[in-house]
């Protein structure tokens, strides 16, 4: 990747922050602690007091925890290819950090002990409350992904397709294609760095970013899957699958499995076997009929 692991957990805290969803809930459980005093609050600090030490907590942990969870998204975005793994690995691993931020507090406002036992204690209290965040974070984020995605490929359907034409040299500038009497190179190829930018194979949803293969790398970009679709060049492959797009040159054979309910598969240059949604397997079949093999 092209970016430091510090600008992607930059972006991956940007991306969780401005969640609406999240602030809607920080906000509501603030209030309802303030006003019920859980954990031995309500007996021990008035109101006002409470309030201030519920937004205190809420501010220390939610932070901690976005941090980690921010971290361990953009440390594993390759590894881990799902994304609601990635936020529960995050979420596990705050656990630490958060148990200790809530000690601190804990001992700065109500004078509880600070040692080992307690702290032990704090961080199994913080592993299902991170668990939690994690699962709404994770719905925030799928739900706008998926209108964002059906928005792109809604606008995809309705442009023209266009006609085959000779492959340009991916390794050559535009000028030099058109120079040789051939067509631009993808667009999307000069947002890779250059020692990568060769033949596109395929492009992936990776969260809020797309992943791209090409035949001389991988690389991340942060844009969505129906742009970057956009920049391939005029209908030089086919999007298989709401997070896939498979380009005509990368597509080594196409496996129908029989049954009831026959499914396709797009096995890949780079070795990836990529399911086909059903209401994609009619273009499949037609743009690739001469390497569909199996029942």
């Amino acid at each position: 990747m092209s970016d430091t692991l510090l600008q992607s957990t930059l972006r991956e805290l940007r991306a969780l922050l401005i969640r609406p969803r999240l602030w809607l809930v920080f906000a509501l459980v603030t209030g309802l602690f303030s006003v019920t005093g859980p954990f031995g609050s309500y007996e021990r600090l008035p109101f006002v007091s409470r309030l201030g030490y519920w937004l205190t907590m809420n501010t220390a942990t939610w932070a901690t925890a976005l941090i980690c969870i921010s971290f361990v998204k953009a440390a594993l975005i390759v590894r881990v290819p799902h994304q609601i793994t990635r936020l529960f690995i995050g979420g596990a691993v705050s656990a630490l950090p958060v148990g200790l931020a809530i000690t601190v507090i804990n001992t700065a406002v109500i004078k509880s002990p600070l040692n080992l036992d307690q702290l032990v204690a704090n961080m199994l209290v913080a592993l299902p409350i991170a668990i939690g965040f994690c699962l709404l974070s994770w719905l925030s984020l799928s739900s706008g992904e998926q209108a964002a995605e059906k928005q792109g490929s809604a606008s995809r359907n309705q442009e023209p397709a266009l006609p085959s034409t000779s492959a340009p040299d991916a390794s050559r500038p535009a000028a030099a294609n058109a120079a040789h009497g051939l067509p631009d190179r993808p667009a999307l190829l000069d947002r890779l760095p250059a020692d990568k930018r060769g033949p596109l194979i395929r492009l992936e949803v990776q969260d809020h970013y797309t992943l791209v293969v090409t035949t001389r790398g991988t690389e991340l970009l942060l844009m969505r899957l129906g742009d970057a679709i956009a920049e391939t060049g005029a209908n030089t492959g086919q999007q298989i699958h709401r997070s896939h797009w498979v380009s005509d040159t990368g597509v080594r054979a196409v496996l129908r499995e029989g049954g009831r309910n026959p499914r396709l598969t797009v096995q890949t240059t780079d070795g990836q076997a990529l399911p086909v949604s059903r209401s994609q397997m009619p273009d499949v079949r037609a743009r690739w009929a001469d390497r569909i093999s199996g029942a």
